[in-house]
């Protein structure tokens, strides 16, 4: 959808000096979370023992707390046994019998005709049979000299042994041992030498298994076994001595003490991973801050942030996994910057963890899978009570699943439950704690948090409070645009509860002189009609810049000081403006325009047209009070305002730009909307 952002000339100097200073921000970023990661790495190396592989340990090295980990050797090994324990799988196929009787019998049976083919010599039958026999010149000669009758019971034995082999079913590793079956029965008939060699020949030319090794299916079968194989979790309880003093240390032991965190290798292997981590990592959050307007501050408050939740992680993850606070995490970068941005900090966060955590990462994989749609229903309902609610919700439901895992990876029931109620614990505090530390960071970077906007929403604020007594009509027209506004922003997704304080706030500078604006004279006359209309202008003019320095006073926000300096733009005031050309004609329009800026994101946009919407709408009579009239002065404010330029740097489209109008529409209609008149005065 096109935008109102009007196209402007490259300058290829400022191209370069806007990436150079990317550039420097990116170096910034990268320097900052290498420090932190090498700060960690330190903290993690400072307080473990000296211990060295064949050198006696200096001291019994004990668990501090009960850690479970998983042994992969152990867990290989099983996973080897649960292969080894799958049986080869067979299909049977029973068309296979019939094919070898056949073939038999067929064979038996030409053997039989050439015999008794009186057209041939003898010689040459010999060497049909030898042809036959594929040129196995003893069993053609055995062949040719056994009788008919001889051969037939041959036959008929080598079928009847057959039948009853495939019934039992045959395997192709059974096939020496049907040769052998068949021999002993041969024996017990009193067959001679010939004729067992003639029986021996025949099974192994024809007999083929009727159960066939089934490759496919004894490959699922072993993927079956190797999913089911648990892996083998090994238990070390609080107080339990790994190695005492004076025995000699071992790989092996090395091994397990990093396993379990409590021993970590230094070496230029461990500095160049958390070199390429941090670039990793710098790169998420130059992402995250490079469209921030603030850059600098930006970067400071999520550093901040997460460096204060990486030393409360250090801190708690050495006594258990389980109460690191992801979710603290993920809720105060809500608070301070975007959901696109919480997604992008669960990467950094696992990132900047793999410095100091040593154990399996499928617990904090588990705590932020289920973190992220905690803080997605905290933002979407925009709700003070969301954050309990989700404590409440978010605790008892990570609880349920880390039991379940737990006891999936057959851990003892105490330690399950323990680790359940830690994480119980974890997200129970986490939206509470996270409230306490957002109120104190937003006040300290000042910041329009959502606990902020909430806070700033009371009418009884001081400010507020002290304009509803000294500027009265001054309160009432910013009470009137922050519903319209909030109404607008609603209608295109953008930021209500921002609009509306923004709008609350964007007049506060006509409190110090309340009775040069019109909407405070009600019982006085208009001050302008005695006064020139340059000094009108200054005055008028100046309720922006006062209005910045009150909001400053009362340390408002960034974010609400630019409704105030950005409600008017650089509009030109048009009433003294005409009265001042009625003294003198050469006067400059631009002598009479505001200083600006211009607004520049939708909510900015919508409170400047909600301002002028809201005055204009007073001019309106009674008889002037129906859709038609209130679309029509809407459209015109709106299309004056694009002809003017003043939505030259607006971040928002036409097609929500039709959105707002909509909405003013239908707010001036439910506030101006005619009441019937009814007898006797009712």
């Amino acid at each position: 959808m096109k935008n109102l952002r009007i196209n402007r000339k490259i300058n290829p100097r400022l191209i370069v000096n806007f990436f150079a200073q990317e550039l420097k921000l990116l170096a910034f970023i990268f320097v900052l979370f290498l420090t932190l990661n090498y700060i960690l790495l330190f903290l993690s190396l400072k307080g473990q023992i000296n211990i060295s592989v064949n050198k006696p340990a200096p001291q019994d090295i004990i668990v501090p707390a009960t850690i479970s980990y998983i042994d992969e050797t152990k867990t290989a090994q099983a996973i080897e046994n649960a292969k080894k324990s799958v049986k080869p799988l067979y299909k049977y196929d029973a068309n296979v019998e019939i094919e070898v009787q056949n073939n038999i019998v067929n064979f038996i049976n030409e053997i039989n005709s050439v015999k008794e083919d009186s057209t041939i010599t003898d010689s040459e039958k010999l060497s049909s049979i030898k042809e036959i026999c594929n040129n196995d010149s003893e069993i053609a000669n055995l062949l040719f000299e056994i009788k008919t009758d001889k051969l037939n019971f041959l036959k008929n034995f080598i079928a009847n042994e057959l039948n009853n082999l495939y019934k039992k079913g045959l395997r192709d590793t059974e096939l020496s041992d049907v040769i052998k079956s068949i021999e002993k029965d041969a024996d017990s008939l009193g067959l001679n030498s010939n004729d067992k060699l003639i029986i021996s020949w025949l099974v192994q030319k024809f007999v083929k298994p009727n159960f066939i090794y089934d490759e496919d299916a004894t490959d699922k079968a072993i993927q079956d076994a190797v999913k089911n194989v648990k892996p083998v979790v090994v238990v070390l309880q609080e107080g339990t001595k790994i190695i005492e003093k004076g025995q000699k240390v071992t790989e092996e032991d090395i091994k397990l003490l990093e396993k379990i965190g409590l021993y970590k290798r230094f070496s230029f292997f461990t500095l160049s991973l958390l070199f390429f981590l941090s670039i990793i990592e710098g790169t998420l959050a130059f992402y995250i801050v490079h469209d921030k307007k603030k850059k600098l501050q930006k970067i400071s408050e999520y550093f901040t942030l997460l460096a204060l939740v990486l030393i409360a992680s250090y801190s708690l993850g050495s006594f258990s996994i389980y109460t690191i606070p992801a979710l603290l995490f993920l809720i105060m970068v809500n608070e301070f910057f975007s959901f696109r941005d919480v997604l992008i900090s669960t990467l950094i966060f696992l990132l900047n963890l793999l410095t100091f955590i040593s154990q399996p990462l499928f617990v904090l994989l588990v705590f932020l899978s289920i973190s992220i749609p905690i803080v997605y229903y905290i933002n979407k309902t925009k709700k003070i009570s969301s954050y309990f609610v989700s404590s409440i919700i978010g605790g008892t439901f990570v609880s349920f699943v880390v039991f379940i895992l737990n006891k999936n990876f057959s851990l003892p029931n105490q330690l399950s439950f323990s680790n359940a109620f830690y994480s119980f614990l974890n997200f129970m505090f986490s939206p509470i704690v996270a409230i306490a530390i957002v109120y104190i960071f937003e006040h300290i970077f000042n910041e329009a948090t959502f606990l902020r906007l909430l806070e700033l929403n009371d009418l009884n604020t001081p400010l507020l409070k002290e304009m509803s007594v000294k500027a009265p009509g001054t309160f009432a027209h910013s009470l009137f645009v922050a519903n319209i506004s909030s109404q607008a922003a609603d209608a295109i997704n953008a930021n209500s509860l921002l609009a509306r304080v923004g709008a609350l706030y964007h007049d506060i500078g006509k409190l110090l002189y309340p009775f040069y604006f019109t909407e405070n004279q009600t019982d006085i006359a208009n001050i302008h009609n005695t006064i020139s209309p340059s000094l009108s202008k200054v005055i008028i003019i100046n309720h922006v810049k006062d209005g910045i320095e009150l909001a400053k006073r009362y340390r408002l926000p960034d974010d609400i000081i630019h409704f105030i300096e950005t409600h008017h733009g650089k509009s030109v005031i048009m009433y003294f403006y005409l009265k001042a050309k009625e003294v003198d004609p050469n006067v400059s329009m631009d002598d009479f325009r505001y200083p600006g800026p211009l607004p520049d994101t939708k909510e900015t946009v919508i409170v400047s047209l909600a301002d002028a919407v809201e005055a204009a709408s007073k001019s309106l009579g009674n008889e002037e009070i129906d859709y038609r009239k209130i679309e029509e002065l809407v459209n015109r404010l709106v299309e004056d305002r694009i002809k003017q330029g003043e939505l030259a740097n607006a971040e928002i489209t036409f097609s929500e730009l039709e959105k707002v109008k909509v909405s003013f529409v239908k707010s001036l209609l439910s506030i101006y909307h005619k009441r019937e008149r009814y007898p006797d005065g009712k």
